[in-house]
């Protein structure tokens, strides 16, 4: 018998004579636990692979060593709690589990946090490209991007997810205070929100802002998307691309960078999020658009965006026209940029403008169908000019020309006198 066994038999002795007394003092007792519950056990001794335990008083229980929670620090004498697999094996012990009670006490934890809206303290594990994963017993628990804080969220130029992730993956480590949002021990789902923290504490901060609010921040953040901009250390607000310039804009990071100090309106205050514009505190061209162009003017632009459905055009620094497909040629276009190049400069005629919208509309073919009329009727009017000029040598009719007698001009004279000669 190996030194190994020797030992294992005498940790089993000393846990049984032990046993064996309690059992003699709980009598026949009915066993008041039944598989699937946590029970409470005093640790009798620890042995290399198995910690054996008085299970609730009444019977000599082991925990398995893949049942053994990692990095458990239990010494003989500690009160765990243990989940129980089997109420008897083959020599009539309690088979226990410290892993599986670990997951029942953490579950029941965080449905009691998500019914009592109590913050929780979590610990990232990990991270993937949709947000960070902080993972308690074997249970993974979700904090989606969308749900980060201002101070953790990513804010990416571009969407690079690779340049997200490798953001994310530096907070792997810190704890973070969070709510339990979504708690679903059947589904194994649990989500969680750190924005959702200071959320009566920002919501409280935001209503006191109003709509037409004039504010001075800080750029903390360029996306594609638009600008977020601190108003405290508790309050951010965002401005859409769309509110940046009354003129288009197509990349923010060439106009501005985190750390700018900006002022912005306040254009909307809902849900616990503050929209703010830039163009707001600028005079709007549009309210001049219509004294500047007219339905039927012949304007010159410069496309400087083509999509499905037709081509932006810049007219002047502040006003853009859209020249939509249909109006791009006669014949049936699928592919605008066969008709315009990016960047190119082309006539259009003006066809609509609506400066309480912001829209003013362009044709292209329009302009190319005059063209071509005017080519058509040149040779026409050139024609029609030599003719009159003729007429104007020339005023009588041929009508009248045939009722009157000709007279011979000298060289026919000549030779009708000649020809009388012969004869």
């Amino acid at each position: 018998m190996s030194e190994i066994e020797i030992k294992e038999k005498k940790t089993k002795k000393v846990a049984n004579e032990s046993m064996e007394s309690l059992i003699e003092e709980a009598g026949d007792q009915l066993l008041p636990y039944s598989e699937g519950e946590i029970v409470e056990a005093k640790v009798l001794s620890i042995s290399r692979n198995k910690i054996w335990a008085d299970v609730a008083g009444l019977s000599l229980g082991y925990v398995p060593e893949k049942e053994i929670t990692l990095n458990s620090d239990v010494k003989v004498g500690d009160t765990i709690f243990a989940y129980v697999i089997l109420l008897e094996d083959e020599d009539g012990n309690v088979v226990l589990s410290l892993k599986r009670a670990d997951r029942e006490r953490y579950w029941k934890d965080m449905e009691e946090h998500f019914k009592t809206g109590e913050p929780v303290e979590i610990t990232i594990n990990e991270a993937n490209k949709g947000g960070l994963i902080s993972e308690i017993g074997g249970i993974p628990g979700f904090l989606p991007v969308s749900q980060l804080s201002p101070e953790h969220y990513p804010r990416v130029s571009g969407g690079d997810r690779e340049e997200i992730l490798s953001r994310l993956n530096k907070i792997i480590g810190e704890k973070i205070a969070v709510k339990v949002i979504n708690c679903d021990k059947i589904a194994n789902k649990l989500i969680f929100s750190e924005k959702a923290v200071d959320a009566e504490k920002l919501a409280s901060k935001i209503e006191k802002y109003k709509v037409g609010d004039v504010l001075e921040g800080t750029i903390s953040g360029v996306v594609d998307f638009g600008l977020f901009v601190k108003i405290d250390p508790l309050v951010e607000g965002l401005v859409h691309i769309s509110e940046v310039s009354w003129s288009r804009v197509t990349d923010l990071n060439k106009l501005f960078k985190v750390g700018d100090s900006i002022k912005v309106s306040v254009i909307a205050v809902e849900d616990g999020r503050l929209s703010l514009s830039l163009k707001k505190l600028a005079n709007d061209p549009w309210t001049d658009a219509a004294k500047k162009y007219k339905v039927g003017q012949i304007v010159s632009g410069v496309v400087t965006k083509i999509t499905p459905f037709g081509a932006f055009v810049s007219l002047d620094d502040q006003i853009d026209g859209l020249v939509h497909v249909s109006e791009l040629s006669d014949q049936h276009i699928i592919d605008p940029g066969q008709m315009v190049g990016l960047g190119k400069d082309y006539q259009f005629k003006i066809i609509s403008i609506e400066p309480e919208t912001h829209r003013l509309g362009l044709s292209l073919k329009a302009v190319r169908k005059k063209t071509e009329e005017l080519k058509d009727t040149k040779p026409l009017e050139e024609k029609s000019e030599f003719r009159m000029t003729k007429s104007e040598e020339n005023p009588k009719s041929k009508d009248q020309v045939s009722g009157e007698t000709q007279k011979p001009k000298p060289k026919e004279r000549a030779k009708s006198k000649k020809n009388k000669e012969e004869k």
